[in-house]
């Protein structure tokens, strides 16, 4: 069995943008790191550049979106960049930031996932951090759920089931990938932020988002989007798979198994990379006398 080796990024990468919910521009740097130090989000706005793991023990609820906090410092809107990072196969990274929320870009990872793309992998001699999900694992109820499961296929086989119901203009659909770079780059990373118009109108009656228009991301009204056009038939889906992506990357480790979702939000899926992070951890000697 082939046991594949932790990578970083061989250059230093930038995007830049719009936060969503407060329209501060924000920079972000994507450095090299270390084998073994994970994902890490550096505040090079605060006092003493405080650093935040990308774990789930430093998740916190937040409305729509997934917020890391540690000490005072807290970083939010962090699962497209996370996805990003783990999408394109990056397990070591230190990510700079100059304002707490993450740019919005333009609803998707895109641009995210095309920099790091530019930049480069380097393999380290440091086998990766394996979770294999050996026994199911669920959470949530009949209705919304995200379950994990084992796998007979090499990787993360990740399935989403969207839908809202009869009366949502935003039509149901399901995804699924076997999640690799090329994959996520060409399918995933492009699926844009979703949200129909009387939420969008709501969000901003309640002074977030105040710069936020239709082409920003796709706005569902009642006969489909406002002022754009999917990219692909099943767009919402995939993003809620780029989504589940980086919520999932909160484990710390790279997973060996099958994840199932059904109607699930940033909180199931931060429960799940929970559960995940507590499995027993696979060594390189262990996995190659399983094989």
């Amino acid at each position: 069995m082939q046991i594949p080796f932790q990578k970083t990024i061989s250059h230093v990468a930038h995007v830049s943008g719009r936060g969503y919910w407060t329209g501060k521009n924000v920079s972000l740097t994507f450095l090299p790191a270390e084998p073994d130090t994970g994902i890490v989000f550096c505040r090079k706005d605060l006092a003493g550049c405080p650093r935040i793991p990308a774990l789930a023990s430093h998740r916190t609820d937040a409305q729509l979106r997934t917020k890391l906090v540690a000490g005072q410092a807290s970083v939010e809107m962090v699962e497209h960049v996370l996805a990003a990072l783990y999408g394109m196969g990056i397990d070591n990274c230190l990510v700079q930031c100059d304002a707490p929320e993450m740019p919005g870009m333009d609803g998707s990872a895109y641009q995210i996932a095309l920099a790091i793309h530019q930049a480069g992998r380097i393999t380290s001699d440091r086998p990766i951090k394996l979770k294999q999900i050996e026994k199911a694992l669920r959470i949530g109820d009949q209705q919304v759920y995200v379950e994990a499961s084992p796998s007979q296929q090499p990787g993360l086989t990740l399935v989403y089931h969207l839908d809202y119901g009869p009366g949502s203009p935003i039509p149901s659909s399901s995804s699924s990938c076997l999640l690799s770079p090329e994959e996520f780059l060409g399918s995933i990373a492009p699926a844009r932020t979703f949200l129909t118009q009387s939420d969008a109108m709501k969000l901003q009656a309640s002074g977030v988002a105040q710069h936020v228009t239709h082409r920003d991301l796709v706005i569902f009204g009642d006969s489909g989007p406002i002022d754009n056009q999917l990219r692909f038939p099943d767009e919402c889906s995939r993003h809620k798979l780029l989504d589940l992506i980086g919520d999932l990357a909160l484990c710390g480790h790279r997973i060996q198994g099958m994840v199932f979702a059904c109607r699930s939000g940033h909180n199931l899926n931060g429960q799940m990379a929970e559960q995940i992070r507590t499995l027993k951890m696979h060594t390189r000697e262990s996995l190659i006398k399983a094989a």
